[in-house]
């Protein structure tokens, strides 16, 4: 087992008294697996994807409970032993990739931040290197000219781009992606699935997938967790939670997704 998170407990303490975010939550992943979390905002899920790394904000922590990274529980280590593991082992996909990278570090030094960090023994040119061919894996075009751009000078999908790049330079064995495709239009966001496809079809790299949109867990994961208020309401193959839901939350949600031909059908009735 990749990972295995146990009975898991996220408080917020700037309330009297503090708000549980998420409420006992307990799962598992398996090496290779493209696993989903979907749920509304607010539901606990990207809490839960920070918590692995502990990057949870200073108002914030985890209560109880247990993370473990091929047995190793995450929850007890201290902030130099996760700094290991941290952009090595697992990796981290952020939702906004404007905010996220450095304005006013070229695309290159960023990719290559991984490597300084965890590539001990690789000189200028070796870093260089891979952070080329990490450029053109997440299927950058021209990744030596990219490689000196600052990322105002790309477009949204290709910043997004830059930041699988980046995320992949080390090969983690776990890559965790918070709603990576929910800034991007419908092209570009099917373009960015596709490359999680190839990417863990080729090297193996298990996925945690963070999203609030159902259609998008369905075309990427085999298996979902659905979350409603901090807690996990239900969870199975995707194909099982999607077209056999059981619990009311899931139908609820499933429900909401547009329609186009339930729609031209309300609308020629209108007419």
């Amino acid at each position: 087992m990749l990972l295995e998170v146990k009975n898991l407990n996220i408080e917020f303490y700037d309330t009297d008294p503090p708000e549980k975010a998420v409420k006992g939550i307990s799962f598992s992943m398996e090496q290779g697996e493209i696993l989903g979390i979907v749920g509304e905002s607010g539901s606990g899920k990207t809490q839960t994807a920070l918590s692995i790394l502990q990057l949870l904000k200073s108002n914030s922590g985890i209560s109880s409970g247990e993370i473990l990274f091929k047995g190793k529980n995450l929850a007890g280590l201290s902030g130099r032993e996760l700094q290991k593991i941290r952009g090595k082992e697992i990796s981290m996909i952020f939702q906004e990739p404007m905010t996220s990278l450095n304005p006013v570090l070229t695309v290159g030094r960023q990719v290559e931040e991984g490597l300084k960090l965890h590539g001990e023994g690789f000189s200028k040119e070796q870093r260089k290197a891979k952070a080329l061919d990490a450029l053109g894996e997440a299927g950058l075009p021209d990744p030596e000219g990219i490689y000196g751009k600052y990322p105002h000078q790309l477009s949204g999908g290709m910043r997004q781009r830059v930041m699988i790049a980046a995320a992949l330079v080390t090969e983690p064995e776990l890559l965790i992606a918070d709603e990576p495709t929910t800034a991007l239009d419908v092209t570009v966001q099917a373009q960015i699935l596709e490359l999680l496809k190839e990417i863990n079809a080729k090297h193996g790299t298990s996925i945690l997938f963070i999203s609030h949109d159902l259609a998008v867990i369905r075309k990427l994961c085999g298996r979902v967790l659905v979350m409603n208020q901090g807690v996990v309401v239900e969870e199975g193959e995707v194909s099982r939670v999607f077209d056999h839901p059981q619990k009311d939350y899931t139908k609820k949600l499933l429900a909401a997704i547009p329609d186009r031909r339930r729609s031209l059908r309300k609308r020629r009735r209108s007419q």
